[in-house]
């Protein structure tokens, strides 16, 4: 997980947000339950531009994760406040409240919400603030003790198996390839490697990898 900078809004939700908002809670209001109402008024921001813009934001990668979409496993538009709780149903066509997460995030935070240590907003908070990748057990570990480091992996489940190990085989690797080469020539191996950090699997453990590599080199 790391931070990215958020991309403009798109046209779709510049045009409609505020008329789609209004409609959506009419619509509560009239069945009175978020659970009845239909996709087609909940569902509107899943629009082709909107998708499109998270996708690219979060260069085609789970917010969470960092897990590779549309391989594997579909993109989902992730409401970081959730959009099916009360005080959040105004937010569900909110841009600032989007972002683009695997399926398995998606569902293991579903309505998850704590409001006194939220959840972490990689387009507003420093990740690395508040949690760490620790390449050699494969899991993200909280900094200083961040409650609001806890939330972010326990409401993601980021430190679930299959990812652990998952995680672990990208470091093994670039720690194999490392040790292969020639003493003379490891330094341009973690130069090349992180310039090309965002082709590989999990990009923050590459990098996590190669930072634990290159102090290696300086001792």
């Amino acid at each position: 997980m790391k931070s990215v900078k958020r991309l403009d809004e798109p046209q779709s939700l510049k045009q409609n947000a505020a008329v789609w908002t209004q409609e959506l809670l009419n619509e509560i209001a009239r069945v009175g339950n978020y659970s009845k109402v239909s996709d087609s008024f909940k569902g509107k921001y899943n629009q082709p531009d909107v998708k499109n813009e998270l996708a690219k934001m979060y260069n085609n990668r789970c917010c969470y994760c960092e897990g590779a979409l549309g391989e594997q496993t579909y993109g989902r538009v992730e409401h970081l406040k959730p959009k099916s709780l009360p005080q959040f149903y105004d937010l569900t066509f909110v841009w600032e409240n989007l972002h683009w997460s695997c399926e398995i995030c998606n569902t293991n935070k579903g309505k998850k919400w704590n409001s006194k240590f939220p959840i972490l907003d990689p387009t507003k908070d420093n990740i690395d603030d508040h949690i760490r990748l620790n390449v050699e057990s494969g899991e993200y570990e909280i900094v200083n003790g961040s409650r609001r480091g806890e939330t972010t992996i326990e409401h993601t489940q980021m430190n679930r198996c299959k990812l652990v190990e998952a995680r672990r085989k990208v470091a093994f690797r670039i720690k194999k390839d490392f040790f292969r080469k020639d003493e003379k020539d490891r330094k341009k191996y973690l130069e090349e490697t992180l310039a090309d950090v965002e082709e590989f699997r999990y990009p923050c453990v590459v990098m996590e990898t190669c930072n634990l590599l290159e102090q290696l080199l300086e001792c």
